[in-house]
């Protein structure tokens, strides 16, 4: 099988022929790593697209048509799943300059109501600690210090 041609690949991948997308996939896959990685730069995303690219030939595989080669349908899949990715990614950038810019607003920070509501458990300890014998009011703050330290 790996003598065929794309067209006969691809006919045998029309019928969930897995070893012949395999074979197309090994013919492929680093042409269109280069090709991709000279527009993106991280390896990662770059093989992500080139798994979104095969992913989606083998779904649709059965509406599409080979002639000779599967070579313009995969780079025209490449480019487009590039734009995408790019479109994704610009929007992920102005979330993430937008949460930069806004994160005073998104910090757990305290609040007066979280001040009055220490305070009132500041009171409250106070107030059950005056009741506790000497020796183990004093050994409670040491533990308590402790732990703060």
């Amino acid at each position: 099988m790996k003598t065929w041609s794309d067209s006969e690949l691809f006919e045998e991948l029309k019928k969930d022929n897995k070893m012949a997308f395999s074979i197309l996939f090994d013919r492929y896959s680093d042409i269109l790593f280069r090709f991709i990685q000279k527009r993106i730069e991280s390896v990662p995303d770059v093989e992500d697209i080139i798994q979104e690219v095969f992913i989606s030939m083998w779904n649709r595989r059965s509406k599409i048509e080979v002639s000779d080669s599967i070579y313009p349908y995969l780079f025209k899949a490449a480019k487009y799943e590039m734009i995408d990715w790019l479109i994704k990614s610009e929007k992920r950038n102005r979330h993430l300059d937008y949460l930069e810019i806004n994160k005073d607003q998104y910090l757990i920070g305290t609040t007066s109501e979280d001040e009055l509501i220490a305070k009132e458990l500041a009171r409250l300890l106070e107030n059950e600690m005056s009741r506790m014998p000497d020796t183990m009011r004093s050994v409670f703050r040491l533990s308590r210090m402790k732990i703060c330290q």
